[in-house]
């Protein structure tokens, strides 16, 4: 009996003292505090102006960046990725961090890719001159040009030499006079031939004239290509796009067996007002030239003396027919 009794007095005391344990731990956290349950917040990105942007400024990688923002707060019809943006014209100013709505962007036109102090001019061409549809925005060309030049020669009384007049094209027939005969030797009342030093000659281009080919323009940024009533553009996405629609038209890109050119009908260059001037000329006159497509960044100007007949005779070797011996003579 005593050795059973000593054995409900270890147990209790055991168990007894499992319960300070116990009692001691739940004591101890509820005094530890209760970390909040972090909860994850959704978001979403959005393009916004990386500096400020003037009004009218085709927008590019530079001036846009992509930032994380709250779901709720993004307004309908805000861009959310740089390349909805880019290229396209600001409507209105942009400040830094602002968020780019598409509604405020717009196509860029030809104005908007003019540089400063330059200007855009139209050139048609053929499918030759456009190198068979292969040229594209960006490229850059020269322009040779191809004719046939005559000189004809001015003498003393034929045609008549005016006096300088201010009256405009047609002086009065009184200001008409014959030039001074010239005194002393008869080398000093000698005309030069035309082309000879102190010649005086009127060049003209007629079909009857000798053939001339020379570089006269040279890197042409070519700003659009014009096929039909269609631009052609550069991104392989963008195959055309028509000029009446304000949404360039994207269609998928052809077969390696479905591959057609398009036929070009005008190039839009930039040229400077010099340029202007002389490729007007030449259209005026109707003139034959050739475009030739320079290597992408190549803007070295070069040097050249054109291509005639005797030019190709000394410096190329072209075989000139020899004399013809004809047997017999004079009897």
């Amino acid at each position: 009996m005593r050795r059973a009794g000593r054995l409900y007095l270890l147990a209790g005391f055991v168990l007894a003292t499992v319960a300070v344990v116990l009692g001691i731990i739940a004591l101890q956290r509820q005094r530890e505090p209760v970390m909040p349950t972090q909860t994850t917040t959704p978001t979403t990105q959005v393009v916004v102006a990386a500096r400020d942007v003037r009004a009218g400024s085709v927008l590019t990688s530079e001036d846009v960046t992509v930032v994380e923002t709250d779901p709720a707060s993004v307004a309908p019809g805000t861009a959310r990725q740089p390349d909805q943006v880019v290229g396209l014209v600001v409507a209105g100013d942009l400040v830094a961090g602002q968020r780019i709505l598409l509604a405020n962007l717009v196509l860029p036109s030809v104005s908007n890719t003019v540089q400063p102090g330059k200007r855009a001019v139209a050139i048609p061409v053929d499918r030759i001159n456009a190198l068979g549809g292969l040229l594209q925005p960006n490229d850059s060309i020269d322009l040779i040009y191809a004719g046939r030049l005559d000189l004809v020669r001015i003498l003393p009384t034929e045609p008549l030499e005016l006096a300088d007049s201010a009256q405009g094209f047609s002086p009065p027939p009184e200001s008409v006079k014959l030039p001074e005969p010239g005194s002393g030797s008869s080398q000093s009342r000698r005309y030069p031939y035309p082309g000879e030093p102190g010649s005086r000659v009127v060049i003209s281009d007629t079909g009857e004239g000798q053939p001339i080919t020379k570089i006269i323009v040279q890197n042409l940024r070519i700003l659009q290509v014009i096929a039909g009533t269609s631009v052609v553009v550069r991104s392989p996405g963008q195959a055309r796009s028509e000029l009446t629609s304000t949404e360039p038209t994207r269609t998928p890109m052809p077969t390696a067996n479905e591959a057609t050119l398009p036929p070009v009908d005008l190039l839009i260059v930039e040229v400077d007002p010099e340029q202007a001037e002389l490729i007007s000329f030449l259209l005026d006159q109707n003139v034959r030239y050739q475009v030739i497509l320079r290597a992408r960044g190549d803007a070295q100007p070069v040097q050249t003396d054109g291509v005639t007949y005797d030019r190709l005779v000394e410096r190329y070797g072209l075989p000139v027919p020899g004399t013809v011996v004809v047997s017999g003579g004079p009897r």
